[in-house]
């Protein structure tokens, strides 16, 4: 077993879906809606589909981006593209902006699937199952070996995506604790961060693409 690949991976998971920086975005999306239980749904959808998405690209991402003939700093480079719009969006504050948050349904869960809906953009993709994340388990994924890797690092991810969910589970608590301005600052500061690790990953594939370029 190969515990520095592990630990890397562990440190590489927890920076780039960041459960902390993730929260204030979070909140401001899903903070009015009607039930406890609905949030919660909201939550176990979004936790769900980023795990499947990695889990896929975990494990069949590079096949995946063969069959389409994609090499992977392009798709760094798309990624990094669409990370900056919503960075952007982010700092202005269009990416919280719901054009409608009354949802309307005949019980909880169909009401949960509407907002699920309306905040995969920027929540589900690019923030937590976006260019840095699938990168990552692309590249990490490769380095397995045998199957007690792949065991390992398939943990690594559910775990990051665990802690994901305590800290969306806290939201109520955290939220009477905390004024509202906070999350509006805290959610415009992240989007400069966003926004930044976008134009590294622009960088890092132009610089893969034209080798010459960063020269």
């Amino acid at each position: 077993m190969d515990w520095n690949l592990y630990l890397n991976f562990f440190a590489a998971m927890f920076a780039i879906v960041n459960p902390i920086g993730i929260w204030p975005l979070w909140s401001e999306l899903t903070d009015d809606v009607k039930t406890k239980k609905i949030r919660r749904d909201i939550a176990y959808m979004i936790i769900f589909s980023s795990l499947l998405i990695l889990l896929l690209f975990f494990f069949s991402g590079r096949y995946l981006l063969d069959f389409f003939s994609i090499d992977l700093p392009v798709f760094r480079i798309a990624g990094g593209i669409l990370l900056l719009l919503t960075g952007i969006s982010m700092i202005e504050g269009s990416a919280t902006k719901l054009s409608e948050r009354n949802e309307q349904g005949d019980n909880e869960m169909e009401m949960a699937k509407k907002r699920f809906r309306k905040i995969i953009v920027p929540l589900l993709v690019p923030a937590l199952a976006g260019p840095g994340s699938i990168t990552t388990v692309i590249l990490f994924g490769a380095y397995a070996v045998n199957w007690q890797d792949y065991l390992a690092l398939t943990v690594i991810i559910v775990l990051t995506f665990l802690v994901l969910m305590i800290v969306f589970e806290s939201s109520y608590f955290l939220e009477k604790k905390i004024d509202h301005v906070v999350f509006n600052v805290f959610t415009r500061v992240f989007g400069i961060i966003v926004a930044a690790i976008a134009v590294q990953f622009i960088v890092e594939g132009l610089g893969q693409v034209f080798p010459g370029w960063t020269g």
